[in-house]
């Protein structure tokens, strides 16, 4: 079982300072970077003192192996790795298909870095054709700091 970066969409949301919920987005091609079954493929970089506030995939081209036809994947963190969808057959499932997301278990803000994970299982040895869309709705939730401005020596004369 390999885990695998290569597709890692970088952190990125809003620098506004009221903040609001962004979603971002990461496809991942199933026959690049020698992707198998038992694989962990890091998709989405959730930054420090960030809230996923929702979680899923679409099966935006129906997966393949070598051999067999029992192809699922999960999704999750380091802490969960089933937390916003677990074990969904990817390649049962119809082109655009999404995948049913959980209830999520608890209330997921992130203290420290960390990634959206798709955790690939089923008996072939690779995946001849595939694609999964990998989507969060996330939200940054640490401290917004004094919102006051602050005073320069010209407002004190």
């Amino acid at each position: 079982m390999a885990t695998i970066t290569a597709t890692l969409a970088p952190a990125m949301g809003n620098s506004q300072r009221g903040r609001n919920p962004y979603m971002v987005e990461q496809v991942v091609d199933l026959t690049a970077n020698s992707i198998a079954p038992g694989d962990v493929v890091q998709c989405i970089t959730v930054p420090a003192n960030t809230k996923i506030l929702a979680a899923g995939f679409q099966v935006t081209s129906s997966a393949t192996m070598n051999t067999g036809t029992n192809a699922t994947a999960t999704l999750g963190t380091d802490a969960d790795a089933d937390e916003y969808v677990t074990a969904f057959d990817i390649d049962g499932a119809a082109d655009n298909a999404y995948a049913p997301s959980v209830t999520v278990s608890a209330d997921v803000v992130l203290a420290t870095a960390d990634t959206l994970d798709l955790t690939l299982a089923g008996d072939g040895a690779s995946f001849t054709a595939g694609e999964i869309r990998v989507y969060a709705v996330m939200m940054d939730v640490s401290a917004l700091g004094e919102m006051e401005a602050a005073e320069v020596s010209r407002d004190q004369a």
